[in-house]
């Protein structure tokens, strides 16, 4: 990342002194980001995710790390970055006039090039909001890490069935290419009743999705295990996750949600104790981004 470097004491006179902006400089003189390098690093505010071996922490930056960044015909003043997937939260500070009556100060993800983006609202709304979701629970913590995908609200799909709950999660890729949309989804694996299981353990064998297009058409992919794994749910290891890519068909078809299903064996794939269960996932819809146009 590199830009204008804006510490907290001349915002004001960078976002000409603007009310939206007071709840963001409020809470820099607070708590003044994220210092401590390890949690910096590894324990990001605005949470984490693990996709493919890449690991992408959105960290709150310190005053002395705020910087304004020029994207085209925007400014956005970066105060969460992650710096391996250069993954970022940003506020509005200069855009085009046509436009600041609904971005100026608006949080937002802003794709460079495509300029497909997420609006998050104005800080104060997003921050309340995040800090309430994750009171309430709606971001699994593990390791001291916050989810960066929340396990429940729109974009999500959760289910029930025989014991195991199946969380899905999704989110806009703003550090992925800009050729075409691309999302990550996280699976979430719980095992949360072992009586209703009926057994000690199961394995998962395969899944097979159903991913639907724009033009109501669908694809099916399925395959064994996931992501190259076959986990195994005990009582001891009742909790397993995951998470995936999905993306626009190259030949111009936009993708917009999915469904499927996950199959078990009872016992492990070597020793089956039993018929297989098939475990259900309900349709998510994809978050599409926004576009400048």
């Amino acid at each position: 990342m590199s830009g204008e470097s804006v510490p907290v004491r001349e915002l004001l006179q960078v976002v000409n002194d603007s009310p939206d902006m007071r709840d963001f400089i409020m809470a820099h003189h607070i708590h003044d980001g994220q210092r401590r390098r390890q949690w910096f690093l590894d324990h990001g505010l605005f949470g984490s995710y693990e996709c493919y071996g890449e690991f992408c922490s959105l960290s709150w930056l310190s005053s002395r790390m705020l910087q304004v960044v020029q994207m085209g015909r925007f400014r956005l003043l970066i105060f969460a970055w992650c710096s391996q997937t250069r993954n970022y939260l940003g506020i509005v500070v200069g855009c085009p006039m046509v436009h600041s009556s609904h971005l100026l100060h608006h949080v937002i993800q802003l794709q460079p090039q495509s300029y497909r983006f997420v609006d998050k609202g104005l800080f104060g709304e997003f921050f309340t909001s995040y800090v309430d979701h994750l009171v309430a629970g709606n971001h699994d913590i593990y390791d001291q890490r916050i989810s960066l995908m929340p396990n429940c609200g729109p974009h999500t799909s959760s289910s029930l069935s025989h014991g195991i709950k199946i969380t899905v999660s999704s989110m806009f890729c703003v550090d992925e290419t800009p050729r075409f949309r691309v999302y990550r989804y996280q699976v979430t694996f719980e095992l949360v009743d072992p009586k209703q299981l009926g057994c000690s353990s199961v394995q998962l064998e395969s899944r097979n999705w159903l991913i639907y297009y724009t033009n109501q058409e669908y694809v099916h992919a399925s395959g064994p295990g996931v992501v190259g794994e076959f986990p195994r749910l005990s009582v001891d290891r009742p909790f397993y996750k995951y998470c995936s890519r999905i993306e626009d068909d190259p030949a111009g078809l936009e993708v917009v949600g999915f469904e499927g299903q996950f199959t078990f064996v009872p016992g492990s794939l070597d020793e089956p104790a039993g018929a297989n269960i098939t475990l259900p996932v309900p349709f998510i819809e994809l978050p599409i981004p926004l576009e400048v146009i």
